[in-house]
């Protein structure tokens, strides 16, 4: 499985190269840094759906001047499908294993300092947890009350005509999966609270939480 070159897009499509936004080549993740070394940090953001992982993951990279890459994205990249239309076709067997693939491959290709946002259920699977161990990643969980984040799922899909979290439908299975992976989320090297709402606040609580500063390794 080969996984898409590494840039990044902000909401509006994109790019991010150390926090300036251009217009050429909307991708997934921010350019590699022109200076790399095989033991490049890299913290994974972790969490439930709708918790905000992709958001501020991205606000992250663009404080700390490192690379940010969506994991979901980079599998919509490389299959053509999106994860709702992958787990529709295939099923969810079928989309772990693309997902773990994906997972290795962005794994042993980072060579630059680096924020990955999970899926929600990446972490969540024995060898992808282990992945992460053996890279040395630093795993942050976002941790959100579960009615926002059911609220927060409902207003997308009255967003979109094709709901990409149908899972909001079925409150009582939204709740039960949630409470399936909260124990594994909380395995998390870091856990972390929100009290800003916006990304730029949390992305600072992260920051703290982490021991780090804007700019860290970023030269």
């Amino acid at each position: 499985m080969r996984i898409s070159s590494s840039r990044g897009r902000n909401g509006e499509g994109k790019e991010i190269t150390a926090g300036v936004p251009q217009s050429e080549k909307p991708m997934c993740a921010s350019p590699k840094g022109s200076h790399s070394s095989p033991s490049s940090p890299i913290v994974a953001l972790t969490g439930f759906m709708a918790a905000g992982k992709s958001t501020i993951g991205r606000e992250l990279a663009r404080l700390l001047h490192w690379r940010f890459i969506d994991l979901d994205c980079e599998i919509e990249l490389e299959t053509g499908l999106t994860i709702r239309d992958l787990f529709t076709q295939h099923g969810e067997e079928h989309f772990r294993k693309v997902e773990t693939e994906a997972l290795r491959i962005v794994l042993t290709q980072s060579t630059a300092p680096t924020v990955i946002a999970l899926g929600g259920g990446t972490f969540v699977q024995p060898q992808n947890a282990g992945q992460l161990r053996e890279h040395g990643v630093r795993v942050v969980f976002l941790e959100h009350d579960l009615q926002k984040l059911l609220q927060r799922c409902r207003n997308a899909g009255d967003r979109s005509p094709q709901n990409p979290r149908p899972l909001a439908v079925d409150e009582a299975a939204f709740c039960a999966l949630y409470a399936q992976r909260l124990p594994l989320y909380r395995k998390a090297d870091v856990t972390v609270v929100p009290r800003e709402k916006e990304a730029p606040g949390v992305a600072l609580e992260v920051l703290k939480a982490l021991g780090l500063h804007a700019r860290d390794h970023a030269r």
